[in-house]
């Protein structure tokens, strides 16, 4: 099996230790541990070994997860580096994988994930324990509904929305032409144009997509 020098960065010594008894029960590759209790301990065996993947923990004394991170930039900027903690904190999640970080764990993690963990990092990519990712994934979707309810509002003139909030409202061309004092034929025309703009072939997605982007 090919060996793996791995830095567990952790002021706790009973967490150190319980994940160096449950990475040697895998079999898929050998690990060569290396303990720190500190920021300050982690930067220095970084200096002095040779390590292949770095196990960090966010809360450390004298220098924390977050400042170790900034700081691997100068001294090993491309080693892989896994965040183990009890943190959920999306922002916290954000501001680590803008620093450098490749996986994001939780100390509750098992045995099976953490390895794969650990040998997906190797490989350059990323890495997040299931309720993290789903974390991200939820985030992630939020921040596309707000750029399409942005792109929806921008794409629509002052009439274009007053209609499209009347036609949610399950008002007929005839009922919304009478409300606001147009043609059938004009509103039949601004409902084809925003249709068009937006991309929907019927009156039914045309709703769905406006109660969809907040729009009533």
């Amino acid at each position: 099996m090919k060996k793996i020098h791995i830095l567990l960065a952790d002021d706790h010594s009973m967490i150190r230790k319980g994940l160096k008894l449950m990475l040697a029960q895998q079999n898929t590759f050998e690990p060569i541990f290396y303990d720190a209790e500190n920021g300050a301990e982690a930067l220095q065996r970084i200096k002095e070994e040779e390590i292949d993947v770095l196990l960090l923990d966010i809360t450390l004394p004298e220098v924390d997860g977050i400042s170790v991170l900034r700081k691997l930039k100068s001294i090993q900027s491309k080693l892989p580096v896994i965040i183990l903690t009890m943190h959920k904190d999306k922002n916290i999640v954000k501001q680590v994988l803008e620093l450098g970080a490749l996986g994001y764990m939780l100390k509750n993690s098992g045995l099976e994930e953490l390895t794969k963990a650990i040998t997906t990092v190797l490989r350059g990519e990323r890495f997040f324990s299931n309720e993290i990712a789903q974390m991200i994934f939820h985030e992630n979707e939020q921040i596309k509904q707000q750029k399409s309810a942005i792109e929806f509002e921008s794409n629509l003139s002052k009439r274009e929305k007053q209609i499209l909030s009347m036609i949610v409202k399950e008002m007929t061309s005839q009922d919304i032409a009478e409300e606001i004092n147009v043609s059938k034929r004009t509103v039949e025309g601004h409902r084809k144009n925003i249709m068009d703009k937006l991309g929907i072939k019927s009156t039914v997605g045309l709703v769905k997509y406006a109660l969809k982007n907040g729009f009533e």
